[in-house]
């Protein structure tokens, strides 16, 4: 049995190692192949591991750190090319990738040593066999616990400085846990007997530290989202008091209209009989659009945008009972129907045709709960993930789907759940939240 031998991990072992590595982040995405295409490409990688591992296997030592490079390029290559990312995902990606393959290389083959070491004779079936079982093992539950930390309907939106953070764990922890293999006299490097043990171990620290940067990440993101969905919900809230300010100066205006009439009738001048005509029929809109829906909270935010939706040509059509949300607090009402009509408004205005601006919005009762429906026409097919937010088509993508955001916590905040669906040219969100205490009366 020659010792030295067993001190380097197969170069099959690390190839495939790799290949898994970037085949359980790639899962983890949204690919850009789908079904046998993507099994195609899956084997395309596997075979390109392999040959490159072969030929640097046979390759002199001084080319052994250029052909770890040209693994690592693969590895970016890899998950670049299959999943809808941007470049400094894929690396970050690709920096967990290599020092998760290299842990999980080393930790095999440490196990497959202590037992040929132990019982004095190797086995390259046995050796195969702890392979596949510690590579099932350990990309499985590596697997479920970091796709928690992966979003798949938006980027991860990695930072230059987060990249590069990564980029210095996994170096260190990689230059540190080889040395031995290539310079075994310096004083890092560890004894003969040690060497696995200080390679895995290494690898793992480093692992570690990659997963509480990961962590970290998880924690500032979350903590930005509820910041950007607070000033969403304070704006809508805004919204609503300056809509309650411009309808009490509606009310008194709407008070002065006899003296209006009177103005009118003294009036000779044509052009201004017709100015004053025309001011008052747009009065007279502003005044139609005034809603009443039995919820003055309802009501103020529903005038805002009728009136809004009057005067840019938008068919807005209110099919609502304000008595079945008297149990929602002020700042979810303002929430829910603020976000999801700015939403639909804001759909619908890119269409030149009249026609295609549609926007219906129902509250109605089904069996124990409130259904809260939003509609509007829509001729851009999105790509539905589900349980997430619709991507953005937006050129700024900062503060993209707080608003729908905002609607699912206050719905969350009720026990309820927030839908959205496509289809047939409607975009259509549905908001459903279980009664509180007594059920309002049928209208």
């Amino acid at each position: 049995m020659n010792f030295g031998e067993l001190m380097n991990t197969p170069r099959p072992f690390t190839a495939l190692a790799e290949w898994c590595a970037c085949i359980s982040y790639i899962l983890m995405l949204r690919t850009r192949l789908k079904g046998m295409w993507l099994a195609i490409s899956f084997a395309a990688m596997l075979g390109l591991f392999f040959l490159l591992h072969m030929i640097a296997g046979i390759l002199p030592l001084y080319l052994w750190f250029p052909g770890m490079i040209a693994a690592i390029l693969l590895m970016y290559f890899s998950i670049y090319a299959s999943s809808r990312i941007s470049p400094y995902d894929a690396g970050f990606l690709c920096v967990r990738a290599f020092v998760l393959a290299e842990f999980t290389a080393s930790f095999q083959w440490q196990l497959y040593v202590w037992w040929a070491l132990s019982s004095g004779r190797v086995s390259k079936t046995l050796s195969v066999i702890i392979m596949l079982v510690t590579y099932g093992c350990i990309y499985t539950g590596y697997y479920f616990l970091e796709n928690e930390y992966i979003p798949k309907d938006e980027g991860m939106e990695v930072e230059r400085k987060e990249l590069f953070s990564a980029v210095s764990i996994a170096l260190g922890a990689f230059l540190i846990s080889n040395i031995s293999f290539v310079m075994p006299n310096t004083p890092f490097s560890s004894a003969t007997s040690s060497l696995l043990y200080v390679r895995t171990l290494v690898d793992f620290g480093g692992l570690l530290m990659l997963f509480a940067q990961q962590n970290r990440r998880k924690e500032l993101r979350v903590r930005g989202e509820n910041h950007a969905m607070n000033i969403v919900l304070q704006r809508q809230y805004d919204q609503y008091r300056m809509a309650i300010d411009n309808m009490e100066l509606l009310r008194r205006e709407f008070h002065d209209l006899k003296h209006y009439m009177i103005a009118i009738r003294a009036e000779k001048d044509p052009k201004k009989r017709e100015q004053y005509l025309s001011e008052m029929e747009k009065a007279i809109l502003t005044q139609e659009t005034l809603a009443n829906t039995g919820n003055q909270v309802l009501d103020v935010v529903l005038t805002t945008k009728s009136t809004y939706c009057a005067q840019n040509k938008i068919t807005f059509t209110p099919m609502v009972d304000g008595k079945l949300i008297s149990f929602l607090h002020v700042k979810d009402i303002c929430s829910i129907f603020g976000n999801a009509l700015d939403n639909a408004i804001e759909c619908v205005s890119q269409f030149e045709d009249p026609e295609k601006r549609l926007i219906t919005l129902s509250i109605y009762k089904r069996n124990r709960f409130l259904m809260i429906q939003c509609e509007n026409y829509s001729e851009n097919p999105l790509a539905m993930v589900p349980n997430s937010i619709p991507p953005t088509t937006k050129g700024n993508k900062l503060y993209h789907g707080y608003g729908l955001k905002s609607i699912q916590a206050a719905a969350h905040k009720y026990g309820g759940s927030m839908t959205i669906s496509s289809n047939d040219n409607w975009f259509r969100l549905q908001v459903l939240i279980p009664f509180q205490g007594e059920m309002p009366e049928a209208p």
